[in-house]
């Protein structure tokens, strides 16, 4: 006899709760049944290359977390082998974590294991413990998400990060490799005022104009002085100018955070016009773009998020904006707006 009290508890008499999950009453398989099982990463991703490519960068991230990795060691592991096909089934998937098996390589690491709370939304719920199902969040329908290019700025990026944090206002910085290295405590100070970091080039080349390798190591190059400077892999890459194609895109296995309001500050250079331009083009889901290497841009910032606040807007980050997590090899414009190559 099994009573059932929701779908994450159950009293069991004269039924064991292995038997329980063989029977397959419940919604969500047994943790342990998908370590012998003979999964695929099509299985659990729902056939999804995205999916699968947001998998790989985890790994990444992950193996850098785990190990304290040199500059060079960062910069390699763009080239980890790692599965491209769905059908690949090198994983171990348990109650605690997807552990991906790896070919030899030059790191020494046999073993990588991502925490199930990093793959809410990328494997499917019946797949992952109840306690990690991806619910899509409620949030009000006028959000909008603040973006800023170019820095770190040794005055203006603090001065930015004082003002966002007197708002309660979280941003997403893209910041560039080779200012990273010069300012690496201001890349700190982001992370700790509670942002997030993207990667945008290292030297802000239009990455089309590139070889698939050159392209390639301008990102490479930079996650390394992120992860010197924070410790971190960024999550997500902005090509410069927005300037990409599905042979760049598909390059870098993360989500391509582009916009669809351009404050025009860099070419306004002028406090009140970017003010207006912005009020004038943002609606509910917008990603805006601004940057933190001008003084009339920040000037501008106090009066945007006041102006919004009034209409009704909240200031979120971009998973909340998008209401899922940001996948791989997807170009991200607005709520709603994400497309491929």
């Amino acid at each position: 006899m099994i009573i059932m009290i929701n779908k994450h508890l159950f009293v069991t008499l004269g039924i064991t709760a292995a038997s329980f999950f063989a029977l397959g009453i419940s919604n969500h398989s047994a943790p342990q049944a998908h370590a012998a099982a003979n999964l695929t990463y099509g299985k659990i991703t729902n056939n999804s290359l995205h999916r699968l490519g947001t998998i790989r960068q985890l790994t990444r991230a992950q193996l850098a977390a785990d190990h304290k990795l040199t500059g060079k060691q960062v910069q390699q592991l763009v080239y980890l082998p790692l599965p491209k096909r769905l059908t690949a089934h090198n994983f171990t998937l348990s109650k605690k974590a997807l552990t991906i098996h790896l070919v030899k390589n030059s790191y020494g690491v046999k073993n990588v294991a991502i925490p199930l709370s990093k793959l809410t939304g990328i494997i499917l719920n019946r797949y992952m413990p109840a306690k990690y199902d991806f619910v899509k969040p409620k949030t009000p329908n006028k959000v909008v998400s603040m973006t800023f290019d170019d820095g770190p700025d040794p005055t203006l990026t603090p001065k930015l990060l004082k003002i966002l944090k007197h708002y309660n206002v979280p941003a997403t910085f893209f910041e560039v490799g080779s200012s990273v290295i010069r300012y690496p405590s201001i890349s700190r100070m982001v992370l700790k005022y509670g942002n997030q970091i993207g990667n945008h080039s290292w030297n802000h080349p239009d990455l089309t104009s590139l070889s698939s390798a050159k392209a390639l190591h301008q990102i490479a190059l930079t996650d390394a002085a992120i992860y010197k400077a924070t410790g971190t892999i960024p999550a997500y890459v902005r090509p410069p100018y927005g300037s990409v194609n599905s042979r760049v895109g598909n390059l870098y296995d993360r989500p391509i955070v582009r916009w669809n309001v351009d404050s025009r500050d860099w070419a306004y250079l002028n406090t009140p016009k970017t003010v207006q331009h912005v009020l004038a083009t943002t609606h509910p889901g917008s990603i805006i773009l601004m940057h933190d290497i001008h003084p009339t841009s920040v000037a501008a910032v106090p009066q945007i998020i006041r102006s919004l606040k009034k209409r009704g807007y909240t200031f979120v980050t971009l998973p909340t904006l998008m209401q899922k997590p940001l996948l791989a090899n997807l170009q991200y414009f607005g709520r709603g707006d994400f497309r491929g190559f």
